[in-house]
């Protein structure tokens, strides 16, 4: 016989072999894959009912750890509050059947059922199930102590007191949560040593049901009683009430991927294994050399896989999985773990200005500098962009604070790169870690806090994390979101500070945006414009105050109206073709309106601001110059760009009077004559007292305002004030010196 057959045939009879057992196994595998599907599906479903319990926990609590709940329900019960707070509210905004207040002895003393107030006998419907819950938020209240003062200094006050249970009543399924009545920022204290607790029935109607299953995904999802599901083919999962026993079951349909896999892809496969037993008959020497080349490539995809291409360092996939092995020894040997959240200062900036291969570089040199100053034991991982961090096993304060120091400190030094030296600098927040039992990705957000908070502090810094960081993160949030809803509803309002000439008659008045809030009361602009810049709400903010400014002008025909215009608005491409178009829209005079700006918006001299304020001015805005010679002022700015008017700042005008009075009278004077020299206008803000106006009158400063003339006030106040004449009242000097606009 031919050698060759000879070779040739045991192959053969190996490779059909092969493919038939891929074969047997396929098909063992599909059951397993279809097995292993429904234990996920089952294990999702597990989690999603706990995570819909807390959200249903999280929305009672949202009404009743609230100053004006400890107000209306525990200082002064107000049945008329809790109708409309309480029962009308959690009904309409998210389908609680049943709300019910109990006073400090467990006595019910509002119910509402569907939004309607009924007697409080409802209350015995849901007492059994309940009584559990309520010990338990009893015995936390108790363990809490009592809230003695209220505080000031804007954080909340109280954490959440709350238990939460599945039950049956009356022959209905129902998700009931006891909720403790506190104060949130403290403006409120509770009179009694027990506070009422808020009594909550969500049902597990068909609406909450499908509303599951489209979440989820689920397929023929069905609520049913008993323990063991009427068909074996169906998923389930058993609902437990709070002592562990099943009183209701959900099932589904599974999905079965394994058999939809081999129903689709049965016979494609096959002639496929087949084609791959004859491919590999045929080419069964080539693949003997090419194994050594595949498992290189193998190691080289892997490596990629968990490192950084552009430094090396382990990516964030990795990160992780040594954080979460770090966590699992700290469980065994209680050492203390850092975390280090690390930001490089000015990438943005270098990007911009030398491009982003220049960046790179950085970011490769930067690496390499901060891992040498990591031992060995470290984890150092880049995770995006600029963003690196640090696992710190082992780490005292003192060696977290040491480590922190040296990187802050070698990342000051300069950078010798291709385009040549730069600075960047390093901010760094560091999260200790304590309790093995804290997730990965918590221990991450954690250290992104306090680098949040040391970037706020000034850039170069590091900063540990705490949880009052948390609570006010939490609370920017909260803010953010009002101010989003603010902006949406129109609920920010203008308000109007006069501009005065030496006749005492009003030329103009200076818009100013002001926020009244439903619970906190008027949050100064110092607060919320802030905010609007960091979540990038400032355009919006900044067009809806033109918006108003243009349209309250046309109240006023004889009147400038000033607003201001923010750095990103003017950095807008389509900032003049917006404007145009909102002019159109308003139908208002351009020449009446008088557009502020900053000196930080010249800076730079960025050729596409020059050009905007150009255009801006060529439309027949005004432009002042607001903060002159506060900043880095340059006389240049007068001659390159087409400013109208120079604005004297508050804080010259305060210190006339005082130890500073020469310095300030000649910062005014020089102010003022470079104004005649440009032929501008110019104009003195904070302007309290008689003296300060006589002195500026001396100077030839002419025009004013501020407190001595009036406070800002609202548009209908302008009108009702001036009238058509647009006189300046005689009006009291304030006793005390005048906040900021």
């Amino acid at each position: 016989m031919n050698p060759k057959a000879n070779f040739f045939w045991p192959l053969a009879l190996f490779a059909v072999f092969a493919v038939a057992l891929v074969a047997v196994v396929a098909v063992a595998l599909v059951g397993e894959l279809d097995v292993d599907s429904m234990r996920r599906e089952q294990n999702v479903v597990e989690n999603g009912i706990g995570s819909r319990i807390k959200e249903v926990a999280d929305a009672a609590a949202s009404q009743v750890v609230w100053d004006a709940a400890v107000s209306h329900l525990e200082n002064a019960f107000d049945p008329q509050w809790a109708a409309e707070n309480i029962g009308a509210f959690f009904s309409q905004t998210h389908g609680f059947e049943a709300t019910l207040v109990l006073d400090s002895a467990e006595h019910p003393i509002f119910a509402a059922d569907h939004g309607r107030p009924v007697d409080t006998h409802l209350y015995e419907r849901y007492a059994g199930e309940a009584a559990a819950l309520i010990t338990s938020v009893r015995n936390a209240e108790a363990k809490r102590g009592a809230l003695t003062r209220p505080k000031h200094d804007g954080r909340m006050q109280s954490a959440t007191i709350q238990a939460s249970t599945l039950a049956k009543v009356g022959g209905g399924l129902f998700i009931l949560t006891g909720t403790l009545v506190q104060p949130d920022f403290g403006t409120v204290t509770p009179l009694a040593a027990r506070a009422p607790i808020l009594l909550t029935a969500m049902p597990l109607d068909p609406a909450f049901i499908r509303n599951f299953a489209d979440r989820f995904l689920l397929k023929n999802l069905r609520l049913q009683t008993g323990t063991h599901p009427p068909d074996s083919n169906l998923a389930h999962v058993d609902i437990k009430d709070q002592h562990g026993e099943p009183i209701a079951l959900l099932t589904w349909t599974p999905q079965n991927p394994g058999h939809g896999m081999m129903h689709k892809l049965g016979l494609p496969v096959l002639g496929m294994l087949v084609c791959l037993a004859v491919g590999v008959l045929m080419f069964y020497r080539r693949g003997l050399r090419m194994a050594a080349g595949l498992i290189a490539s193998e190691a080289r995809a892997a490596h990629l896989a968990y490192h950084d291409s552009l430094t090396g360092l382990p990516n964030r996939v990795l990160f992780f999985d040594r954080l979460g092995t770090a966590l699992k020894q700290m469980h065994r040997s209680s050492e203390v773990l850092a975390v280090h959240c690390l930001d490089l200062d000015r990438l943005k900036e270098i990007n911009d200005t030398f491009g982003h291969h220049v960046g790179d570089e950085l970011i490769r040199k930067a690496a390499v500098r901060i891992g040498g100053l990591c031992r060995s034991s470290d984890t150092f991982a880049r995770l995006s962009g600029d963003e690196f961090a640090i696992i710190q096993p082992r780490a005292t304060l003192a060696a977290s604070s040491a480590l922190a120091a040296r990187v802050t400190a070698a990342m000051a030094q300069p950078f010798d790169l291709r385009a040549g030296r730069v600075f960047s600098g390093c901010s760094v927040g560091i999260s200790v870690i304590s309790d093995s039992n804290l997730q990965a990705a918590e221990t991450l957000r954690q250290a992104d806090l306090a680098l949040y908070r040391a970037k706020q502090a000034g850039k170069g810094q590091f900063c540990y994390f705490d949880a009052e960081m948390d609570v006010a993160m939490k609370a920017r949030r909260a803010l953010e979101r009002d101010l989003r809803d603010a902006l949406a509803n129109e609920s920010i309002y203008l308000a109007y500070q006069p501009q005065i000439n030496d006749s005492d008659g009003m030329t103009g008045v200076e818009a100013l945006a002001r926020w009244r809030h439903p619970t906190r009361g008027d949050v100064p602009p110092s607060v919320f414009v802030p905010v609007a810049e960091e979540c990038g709400l400032i355009i919006d903010l900044g067009m809806y105050t033109l918006r108003r400014a243009f349209e309250d002008s046309k109240r006023w025909p004889n009147l400038s109206v000033a607003v201001n215009v923010s750095a990103k608005q003017l950095r807008m491409r389509d900032f003049v073709s917006k404007v145009t178009e909102l002019v159109r829209e308003v139908d208002v005079d351009m020449v009446k309106i008088e557009l502020e700006i900053t000196e930080g918006v010249l800076m730079g001299d960025d050729p596409d601001v020059h050009d905007m304020l150009k255009q801006l001015r060529n439309l027949g805005f005004s432009l002042a110059l607001d903060d002159f010679l506060t900043g880095y002022s340059s006389l240049s700015y007068l001659q390159r760009y087409p400013i109208t008017k120079i604005k004297i700042d508050r804080s010259f005008i305060s210190n006339l009077g005082t130890e500073a009075d020469a310095e300030s009278n000649a910062v005014i004077d020089a102010i003022v004559r470079l104004a005649k020299a440009f032929k501008l206008s110019v104009i003195a803000e904070g302007v309290e007292t008689h003296d300060q106006r006589r002195r500026l009158r001396d100077m030839g400063c002419h025009d004013m305002q501020g407190y001595l003339f009036s406070r800002p006030v609202a548009a209908e106040e302008i009108d009702r004030l001036y009238g058509a004449t647009y006189v300046m009242p005689q009006v009291a000097v304030p006793v005390e010196p005048a906040p900021a606009a």
